[in-house]
């Protein structure tokens, strides 16, 4: 996974929300970042309906701290090549989701969405914030482990393994004979 993250709309949503305490704690462990693609998705949800002044305040603030990175030439040629990648494979993306996976791809950021589209696009790093903290825990071994000649089928057995210790012994039941009945 690449050291920055870029954070996709609905993981910023659920900041916002307070709805993502796992996404919190891998946020306070590495940088992150978001496309102005999210920032303009994220004024237009404030701009279609009413929404409460502390929303629109959270929301502010929450643009006012984070690293926007510009849409720029690269991030445009990026797009180029993926759109025609996809269409080519008989796959397609949301107009803003490919111009998200684009920038991401351009700038060497790690897409952190729970969008399932995001997983068809080739070459594309996608941390899905929403999966259970073994997921987490494997990608953190994984990580750490980066360059040492463990495959990743070694870190599924050793995630599989201690879920396994981890989960208590179901408990046995009596198997007695049933009495006959005429």
């Amino acid at each position: 996974m690449s050291a920055l993250l870029m954070l996709d709309t609905n993981a910023v949503s659920a900041l916002i929300k307070d709805r993502a305490n796992t996404l919190s704690a891998v946020l306070s462990e590495r940088p992150s970042c978001i496309s102005v693609i999210t920032e303009a998705e994220l004024r237009f949800g404030l701009a279609r309906r009413a929404v409460n002044i502390d929303l629109r305040r959270i929301v502010e603030n929450y643009l006012s701290s984070v690293d926007i990175l510009p849409w720029t030439s690269a991030s445009a040629q990026r797009y180029s090549l993926l759109r025609a990648e996809l269409e080519a494979l008989g796959k397609s993306l949301a107009p803003m989701d490919l111009l998200i996976a684009s920038q991401a791809m351009a700038e060497d950021c790690t897409l952190v969405s729970a969008d399932r589209a995001f997983m068809q696009v080739p070459g594309l790093r996608v941390f899905d914030w929403t999966e259970n903290s073994d997921t987490a825990a494997a990608q953190r071994i994984r990580d750490k482990l980066a360059g040492s000649g463990i495959t990743e089928r070694d870190v599924a057995d050793a995630v599989a393994q201690a879920r396994t210790a981890s989960q208590p012994a179901a408990p046995k039941t009596k198997t007695g004979k049933n009495p006959k009945t005429k």
